[in-house]
């Protein structure tokens, strides 16, 4: 069975391209790998990474509008993808890209010319009803009415989708964690990373992006609720973090909040292990809500409890290995952070709950299978 996998997330050797190298070992898969050439990574241009050891074939393509201003990288396209087509003849065809996108239109409509007996299986992680502007409403409709698939993040984007008008077989498909590289550290090495990161007492910590729709305010508004033995840890950059670290100063508590920058994914392991709790406080926008938070089973892969917002996908993620507040009461972030504070020992319990989880439902292997087995389905 020949799979083609078109998406840029694979452009990058840790967010997507562990899912191909497992997809690719798969007894009877032919993996193709598809990534843009280059791509707007949170307002930096980025190539493609290459793998060392591909087990499948990678194939980085020119892509035209990577980036169009208002309308973002949802414009992008191939100009050589007919080509790969006719070359490669898939059996299916992986867009691990949302439906509304130009190379998503483009896809079906080279696939309805070229090679129409071949399967489209159409992944999404948009988790919010609305509306599209012109022209990505027409993308999803024409996308969809040729999808023969669909492949959620979570729950509900699938329902947003068959509230669309989709209504054929779907599915949820996680993200995933690397479960090795992410795993619990023993005491000592955790003291030696609080030492070097000047952690002292109880460290509730944020690992991602500085942004206001992460809730982060709110967790410098709790603080001053919280023994003075609790601080915080913000591990990442963004636009948000003068006005996190302002805020801390008027309230007094700017002692006991560190922030550490942002760190490459192999330094993440030792931090997400010398905090006590990690919290992922997201807001809903009217244009955003957590469509999944893969920081919770990274730190869950670690054995450190969570605790996360309702809002989106947090909550059946997060399952038994943490707290869920409701998002933007700070009373209620205050208390679940004292709740963890206070009993030591349902903190153990909800991080190994979190490994537990992480290995039998969060890694690329088992993400991995159940993608094959979906296109083991659609390809009958």
């Amino acid at each position: 069975m020949k799979v083609l996998l078109i998406s840029h997330t694979c452009q990058s050797l840790t967010e997507g391209l562990p899912k191909a190298q497992f997809l690719g070992e798969i007894e009877g898969v032919e993996l193709c790998v598809l990534v843009p050439d280059r791509w707007n990574h949170y307002g930096k241009m980025r190539g493609a990474q290459k793998p060392s050891q591909p087990s499948f074939g990678h194939r980085i393509g020119k892509v035209v509008w990577p980036w169009a201003g208002p309308a973002q990288w949802y414009l992008h396209w191939y100009p050589a993808l007919p080509a790969l087509l006719r070359r490669f003849r898939p059996d299916v065809i992986d867009l691990w890209e949302e439906p509304w996108s130009l190379v998503s239109a483009q896809t079906c409509f080279v696939r309805d010319r070229l090679l129409p007996h071949a399967k489209i299986i159409s992944e999404t992680e948009q988790n919010i009803a609305k509306n599209l502007p012109p022209p990505f409403e027409t993308f999803r409709s024409y996308t969809l009415r040729r999808a023969d698939f669909v492949v959620g993040r979570n729950h509900e984007s699938i329902e947003h989708l068959r509230a669309k008008g989709y209504t054929g077989p779907a599915r949820v498909v996680p993200n995933a964690v690397d479960a090795e590289l992410f795993r619990p550290q023993s005491p000592q090495q955790r003291a030696a990373t609080r030492e070097a990161s000047q952690f002292a007492g109880f460290v509730a910590g944020y690992v991602g992006r500085l942004v206001p729709e992460k809730g982060l305010s709110d967790m410098i508004e709790a603080l001053p609720l919280l023994p003075d033995d609790v601080m915080l840890a913000f591990i990442g950059e963004g636009p948000q973090r003068d006005e996190l670290q302002l805020r801390a100063s008027d309230l007094g508590v700017a002692h006991r909040v560190k922030f550490l920058g942002a760190r490459p994914l192999e330094e993440l392991p030792p931090l997400m292990n010398a905090l006590d709790v990690l919290v992922l406080p997201s807001r809903t926008t009217a244009s955003w809500k957590e469509q999944f938070g893969r920081v919770l089973i990274e730190a869950g892969a670690c054995e450190v409890a969570v605790i996360g917002s309702d809002s989106g996908a947090i909550p059946e993620v997060v399952g038994e290995a943490g707290l869920i507040f409701r998002e933007g009461d700070v009373q209620a972030l205050a208390q679940a952070i004292e709740t963890l504070h206070c009993q030591p020992e349902l903190r153990r319990r909800m991080g190994e709950i979190g490994r537990e989880r992480a290995q039998q439902k969060f890694t690329w292997q088992r993400v991995a299978q159940q993608v094959a087995q979906i296109y083991r389905e659609v390809a009958r």
